[in-house]
């Protein structure tokens, strides 16, 4: 999967659940008929990463918003030295901490055929 269609997919993600709320906020729930799109998307990202991955994905999808949608996010962060670096804060952000998370057998399936740079 490309950068660029990952980024696509989770703006979208977000645009849906933020939609999902507006609407059940007016009164309207609208979860019977968009869970199964839901589920379908993440069958497919599920398809394409490994439970590591998923992880990050749904946490920041679903943990990093603040649960009230008000307020400031939840924060992820990793120890890079003696330093806490803050991870997942943006989309980006995301996919590179996605990548760290790829086993090597994964890279040389995607690479095959294809003369890497190093």
């Amino acid at each position: 999967m490309t950068k660029e269609l990952f980024e696509e997919i989770i703006l979208k993600l977000q645009l849906m659940h933020e939609k999902g709320r507006k609407t059940y906020d007016l009164g309207i729930d609208l979860l019977s008929y968009t869970e199964p799109y839901e589920r379908m998307v993440d069958l497919l990202l599920k398809s394409h990463f490994n439970d590591e991955q998923i992880g990050w994905i749904d946490w920041y999808l679903y943990e990093r918003p603040s649960l009230t949608g008000k307020g400031k996010p939840n924060k992820a962060y990793k120890t890079v030295g003696k330093k806490k670096v803050e991870i997942c804060h943006t989309i980006d952000s995301l996919w590179e901490t996605i990548q760290e998370y790829t086993p090597q057998a994964e890279w040389d399936k995607r690479w095959l055929g294809r003369e890497k740079t190093v």
